[in-house]
């Protein structure tokens, strides 16, 4: 019996106003198994695109139909066929994009695939199941199963902005895999790998988080946020929160649907929470979107986890039973990471005793994104909204009061607690309250004692502050370190004197002054002692330049007019921050009255521009340039090819900066390294890069020069010699040359023979004599006569002495301090350059004697001959050169 079948890419009713199309194959039940056969490629070809999405961010630029399948193109340029080669292509189906309706073969079938949004309100999707496709039938409003087979059992639905891939696998059961259909605003989600979310959050492996804890309550009357608490009621304690980061920045993960699924499609029971966080996973308060990219992520318990199924619901099953189920973050249902994220939980506690309130587990957020804690009973909160904190596993509610005389005082003052939430109005500045902090654990068990704590309210603060003319500090080189980094000197000019005479007369004392940075300020030069910098303080001389000591006792507050601040006196005594970089900053002078509290009565803005100077203004080119072109020749070491870079720069006059110290970079050629930069500015180069065929292949190399303006440093305040920080503040403040060309020269470029006359090179034909030789160079009454090599305007004489079997090691017989060996030496190494001569005439050789060059002729017959003498140099890197001159036998 014929069956029909239809492998099927629905497109019209999933995207609206699409009219869609999808491939239908008429065939024997006998190619079942051939289709089959072929779903280990299929299963290949989709771990590979499950790969790209998953790990390398890819997504789905269009997904069409072929013959057989489907055709999956992803943005990186690749396109994968999921095909059933077995399934011959045969009817067409069109979906009709105003009706829904679907046709086969040009023929309406009463079947309707909509987006769900007609009257009957249901999706109205396509799906296969027991092989078959199931249609809605409108009239039996109901999805109905059709005579169609899925052919390969294989389908594609597009919808919502995804792709859903529903492939068998090799048992035959069906999984969907669900790739992002097209670029989506949030470009990539950075989560900890391995990540464990319990009570607390670890990464690596699930032991090392600490469990969810539960219980079934008691009954009680609870007045927190989360309302009264029924006998048996489930409750679950605090969950951890974990760091992510969003690309790009700006994207706001709190408006978007976030959901944990398996990777079988299952979603995890739990609502999934981001919130913005400028703070080491610290929630945050209200607050719309992350203005960094960072956010956190917790999660909450839906209904559907009891008591009877906390310490099952996220685990396998089987052999798995004991093992946390891995999931996958999805946003509007689109997997941004790796199926590694688990839940930790554990069996629900039987009995729990009340938490013990302690006050360092009480904290909030800042608004400068600063963590504050509880301490020695007190906390001090500042004007405004502040939500706090409390830290305890087996906590289930919370929230705070005023009791007793301190509800009269707190409703006088002004302050109101709403939960974990308190807002202490300007007015309030400076006095404190003792509040009630209730709490509730997963037993129902409220804490009823020892549970207060003292608010500090922070005193008045002045939110826009006078500011005053930067300070230009420039970070300049020094060998001597203990001068490296001088003190920053700022002056206030008469910011201090333009105060009005009530709040100059309040300053009696130097601690009412303390120069800050806000905590979220990062890379300032000098390292601050909880964002406080250790300052001195000096009036003016009468040139108006720093003068004595000011002395809040005897000195007038108008009166001071510089700040220093130490930065780097000797390696004992040395402030320079772990992250400090150049860059523009801001210090605060902050100035206060006497009272307890300290409320600001003046504050003083003033930046600080931190730079570093240009590499040119350090160093200037010598003479080895040429119109901006460093020229370097290459010198052997063994048969290793090097070049120097110790003579491109010299230190500018008043400038103490090492030169020696200068770092050199050169760009790659067709992505392989030219060569190793090592000690002593020497450069090893890749004579499989540079060289080829006894030749230089690249001449020109592209390089940079950096120098490490703090290269001296070793140690710094808070980390000593720590070697990864160290390294960071050198690299921050190095500066660099612009891009330039290093012009390479072989070991003899310009070597060559050279016959003298008189002093005077021979430009034409040379004889030889008459015995056969060409004398070698000798110098009678001091004039140059006879044959010589010529290099970098020296010469050396050609003779046996010179030019010998094996290398001359008296500097008396070397040319430039370079040995020359003859045709009968070993290969060149180091400082040694072999030599063969050769005339182009086949029967007379050239060999050396004591006086010069012999030419012997085997020929008899041909006693006189003109013809070209060649020598033929290589260098111990393997370079070869030539130089010839015409010679004449008569």
């Amino acid at each position: 019996m014929n069956k029909k079948f239809l492998s099927a890419i629905l497109f019209g009713a999933l995207m609206v106003s699409s009219t869609g199309t999808f491939v239908s194959c008429k065939d024997y039940d006998d190619d079942i198994d051939a289709i089959n056969k072929e779903l280990t490629d299929l299963k290949s070809k989709l771990s590979d695109l499950e790969s790209k999405v998953n790990a390398g961010g890819a997504y789905v630029t269009k997904i069409e139909s072929v013959d057989g399948g489907f055709k999956v193109s992803v943005s990186d340029g690749t396109s994968y066929n999921l095909t059933v080669a077995s399934a011959a292509p045969g009817s067409k189906v069109v979906i009709d994009d105003k009706t829904g309706e679907i046709s086969i073969d040009g023929k309406a079938t009463g079947w309707f695939a909509t987006t769900g949004e007609g009257e009957e309100a249901v999706d109205m999707t396509p799906y296969v199941k027991d092989g078959y496709w199931y249609f809605y039938d409108k009239a039996a409003k109901d999805f109905v199963k059709s005579e169609y087979k899925a052919a390969g059992d294989a389908y594609a639905v597009v919808k919502d902005g995804v792709v859903t891939l529903h492939m068998p696998d090799e048992s035959g059961k069906m999984q969907s895999i669900v790739l992002p259909l097209t670029a989506n605003a949030l470009t990539a989600i950075s989560l900890p790998a391995g990540l464990t979310i319990g009570n607390t959050v670890a990464t690596g492996a699930a032991a090392d988080a600490e469990a969810i804890s539960s219980a079934k309550a008691a009954k009680l009357d609870w007045k927190g946020p989360k309302g009264a608490i029924e006998k048996d009621q489930f409750l679950v304690g605090q969950i951890g929160v974990a760091d992510l980061v969003v690309s790009p920045k700006n994207y706001d993960l709190s408006a978007q649907k976030l959901t944990l699924v398996d990777s079988k499609g299952n979603v995890a029971p739990v609502k999934v929470i981001a919130t913005p966080n400028t703070f080491n996973s610290v929630i945050v308060g209200d607050r719309a979107a992350s203005e960094n990219g960072n956010w956190n992520l917790t999660v909450e318990m839906t209904d559907e986890v009891t008591a009877d199924n906390i310490n099952k619901v996220f685990k396998g099953t089987g052999a798995n039973a004991d093992k946390e189920i891995l999931y996958a973050l999805c946003v509007n249902g689109i997997p941004y990471t790796a199926y590694d994220i688990a839940i930790k939980t554990k069996a629900p506690e039987t009995s729990v005793a009340a938490i013990t309130f302690a006050a360092a587990n009480l904290s909030y957020i800042d608004a400068e994104g600063t963590e504050v804690k509880g301490a020695t009973d007190a906390i001090e909160l500042p004007v405004g909204t502040t939500t706090l904190k409390y830290a305890a596993a087996k906590l289930y509610d919370s929230y705070i009061t005023f009791e007793g005389t301190y509800k009269a005082k707190a409703e006088k003052l002004g302050v109101k607690a709403d939960g974990m939430t308190v807002t202490v109005p300007q007015a309030a500045s400076g006095e404190t309250l003792v509040a009630t902090v209730h709490m509730v654990n997963i037993g129902g068990v409220e804490t009823t004692t020892s549970n207060t704590i003292t608010l500090e309210l922070a005193g008045a603060s002045i939110d826009t502050p006078t500011e005053i003319s930067a300070t230009e500090y420039k970070v300049m080189p020094n060998a001597d370190f203990t001068k490296v980094l001088p003190a920053i000197l700022i002056d206030l000019g008469d910011a201090l004197s333009k105060l009005d005479a009530a709040t100059i007369e309040a300053v009696q004392n130097a601690n009412q002054l303390s120069v800050v940075e806000a905590a979220t300020q990062e890379g300032f030069i000098v390292a601050s002692t909880a964002n406080v910098f250790t300052s001195t303080y000096y009036k003016a001389n009468a040139q108006g330049k720093k003068g004595a000591a000011w002395d809040a006792s005897d000195d007038g507050l108008e009166s001071l007019r510089f700040i220093e601040i130490a930065v780097a006196t000797d390696v004992a005594n040395n402030n320079v921050a772990e992250d400090a970089k150049p860059g523009k900053y801001t210090l605060n002078l902050v100035i206060k009255d006497g009272t307890t509290v300290g409320n600001e009565i003046a504050k003083i803005a003033m930046p600080v521009n931190v730079t570093v100077p240009a590499f040119d203004d350090l160093f200037a080119a010598t003479d080895a340039w040429t119109e901006g072109v460093y020229g370097a020749r290459i010198y052997p070491s063994a048969n290793d090819a090097l070049i120097s870079m110790s003579n491109a720069y010299t230190a500018k006059s008043g400038v103490d900066a090492n030169y020696n110290k200068i770092a050199y970079a050169f760009d790659k050629i067709n992505n392989v390294a030219v060569g190793t930069v090592g000690n002593a500015q020497q450069v090893t180069l890749d004579k499989a890069v540079v060289y080829k065929d006894k030749a230089l292949a690249n001449s020109e190399l592209k390089a940079t020069a950096s120098y490490s303006i703090l290269d001296a440093m070793t140690a710094y305040t808070g980390s000593g010699s720590d070697v990864t920080k160290l390294t960071a503040i050198k690299k921050a403040f190095t500066v660099e040359s612009s891009k330039f060309t290093v012009k390479l020269q072989t070991i003899f470029d310009g070597g060559k023979i050279v016959f003298y006359k008189d002093n005077a090179v021979v430009t034409g034909t040379v004889g030889i004599d008459a015995d056969g030789k060409i004398a070698g160079l000798t110098k009678p009454s001091n004039k140059k006569q006879g044959l010589a090599i010529n290099f970098l305007s020296a010469d050396l004489a050609v003779n046996s002495t010179n030019v010998a079997d094996s290398y001359p090691s008296d500097n008396d017989n070397k040319l430039q301090g370079y040995a020359f060996g003859n045709s009968s030496a070993a290969a060149a190494s180091d400082k040694q350059i072999k030599v063969t001569w050769s005339t182009g005439i086949p029967t007379v050789t050239v060999k050396e004697d004591a006086s010069g060059l012999v030419f012997e002729n085997s020929d008899s017959s041909s006693p006189t001959y003109e013809t070209t003498l060649t020598a033929t140099f290589e260098d111990a890197t393997g370079i070869v050169y030539t130089s010839s001159i015409k010679v004449e036998k008569k």
